[in-house]
């Protein structure tokens, strides 16, 4: 059953392009930070027990705040809970660690304002888990085909590298045409939607970290 709203993903979405041509993916996917702005190799196999990274893309804004709802007032879409833990050495929960998330609007627009729509960060509790509210983002064109509907993760504790990532959702038609969450890589990463006991869509996406070396 497809779990997308018809209008999110029947109506294509007139907004600005992702990346106009081929030849600029390298350079508008990358945004340089500590870690470095290779991009991530789509056929890498993943480490045991270590989350797969992915683009940073090119509507990261520093400077989110701590905070579980990033929905803005009035705002248009359909509400989605994000939850997960955050673990290293495959089994010891991390307290503490930094889980930042962003996503477009309902219309596949990134705010790049002060206001930091649909931008926040969550420090993990005692039992290394994390929340969100936001909405199913929408899409937004790349190249001559659409993005899938995604949401972006940067995590970050002591002791720990750093993972750049992205989810994605099951049943979204744009999937296997994306460069990154066509990719083996990504394969854990494209989640199921379903329904928690108050009825609201949510989506649980665990993280394993690995130790900085």
């Amino acid at each position: 059953m497809n779990r997308f709203p018809e209008n999110i993903f029947s109506q294509p979405i007139q907004r600005r392009t992702f990346l106009r041509g081929t030849s600029l993916i390298a350079i508008a996917a990358c945004v340089p930070l500590s870690h470095g702005c290779d991009e991530p190799d789509p056929d890498a196999s993943a480490a045991e027990c270590s989350t797969t990274d992915d683009i940073l893309g090119p509507f990261y804004k520093a400077g989110a705040p701590l905070r579980e709802n990033i929905v803005p007032d009035n705002s248009s879409g359909v509400p989605l809970i994000v939850t997960g833990t955050v673990y290293a050495n495959c089994e010891n929960v991390l307290a503490g660690a930094i889980v930042e998330i962003w996503n477009a609007d309902h219309e596949g627009e990134y705010d790049t304002s002060d206001e930091f729509r649909f931008r926040g960060r969550y420090a993990t509790n005692q039992n290394g888990t994390y929340r969100f509210r936001t909405i199913v983002p929408g899409r937004y064109l790349n190249g001559g085909t659409f993005r899938p509907s995604h949401i972006h993760f940067r995590v970050n504790a002591t002791g720990h590298r750093e993972l750049v990532s992205q989810i994605y959702f099951k049943d979204d038609p744009f999937i296997a045409s994306d460069p990154w969450a066509g990719s083996v890589k990504a394969s854990e990463r494209i989640l199921t939607i379903s329904k928690d006991t108050s009825g609201v869509d949510t989506v649980n996406f665990d993280i394993y970290l690995t130790v900085a070396t």
